[in-house]
């Protein structure tokens, strides 16, 4: 594959409409939203009968055929017809496996949004990865959105206030689903874990802003902090303000296709590079926050996650 040449993705499990998406915006590789990259080949996963967002699999199977998409019965045929692959399926507690299975062919794997539902599976993946030499990408598209980019700027962060929908699914609580793109843009403003002060303190034990919001407080105990709430109820806006060393930015992100542009972009950008477009501190301490945000939840006192 020459830079020339557009990626050939393959998606893995597609109960999501980012299949759909991704791959109308990278079209043909040339004149589409995202040039660089097409979606060629992709596996519909295993639905979970206990997870209602697998029911959309079928519908979303045939729209990406109809698209163009050859449709395969394994992830491992995917992989051995396509250059990167994009585990877009709903259900993040799938993504351990299918990254399993795909990791020894050694390519770039974009895992969506959820990388793993906790902290341990997700070190294995990444231990997979360095294995076999595969290159990992990860991150919520809300991370690459330009609204949030432009408001972060090149300035240090030091603190963070973030307000988004805060829906769950089965077997995805409290932050696991929707709060996780929130604990994604406050890594990505101030920072792993591991930097620093070397641990974070979670508290969910405080009320929101306002009348029936949820809360989640992360201090990395050095002057950097994320507030971070929202309500149960899905809408499309998420929301910031952005304090660092020249001021303060806000911005709004609108959920939708435009949103993935960013992503799309930063993904193709990668793969042609080998670097990835999410440091691994921070991919790790993006589900150790999450896991930590839904113990004090369900406790009501703070939790500490080290470095």
């Amino acid at each position: 594959m020459t830079s020339a040449e557009p990626i050939r993705f393959g998606l893995i499990g597609v109960d999501s409409p980012h299949a759909p998406s991704f791959t109308r915006l990278f079209g043909n590789g040339v004149d589409g939203a995202v040039p660089g990259g097409t979606v060629t080949h992709a596996w519909k996963g295993e639905p979970a009968s206990d997870f209602p967002l697998s029911l959309r699999v079928d519908a979303f199977a045939d729209e990406v055929c109809r698209l163009g998409v050859t449709l395969c019965d394994s992830p491992e045929a995917v992989a051995e017809a396509c250059d990167a692959l994009l585990i877009v399926a709903s259900d993040a507690r799938t993504h351990p496996e299918y990254f399993r299975r795909v990791a020894r062919y050694g390519k770039p794997i974009y895992v969506d949004t959820r990388f793993a539902p906790s902290l341990a599976e997700a070190r294995s993946m990444l231990a997979l990865a360095e294995a076999s030499g595969s290159l990992v990408l990860a991150g919520s598209p809300k991370r690459f959105a330009r609204e949030f980019r432009a408001a972060l700027g090149a300035a240090d962060a030091h603190r963070v206030s973030l307000t988004g929908p805060l829906p769950t699914q089965p077997g995805h609580p409290g932050f696991s689903w929707y709060g996780v793109h929130l604990v994604d843009l406050a890594v990505a403003s101030l920072g792993s874990v591991a930097t620093r002060s070397g641990k974070v303190t979670v508290d969910a034990g405080r009320p929101g802003p306002a009348a029936g919001q949820v809360a989640v407080t992360v201090d990395w105990g050095d002057g950097r902090v994320a507030i971070m709430s929202g309500e149960a109820e899905w809408n499309p806006y998420t929301r910031g303000r952005i304090e660092t060393t020249e001021g303060l930015a806000t911005f709004s992100i609108e959920a939708g296709p435009p949103m993935l542009v960013g992503l799309l972009e930063d993904i193709v950008e990668s793969c042609r590079s080998g670097r990835p477009n999410v440091p691994l501190p921070e991919i790790l301490s993006i589900v150790a926050i999450v896991e930590a945000s839904n113990k004090s939840l369900e406790t009501g006192v703070p939790v500490t996650v080290g470095s």
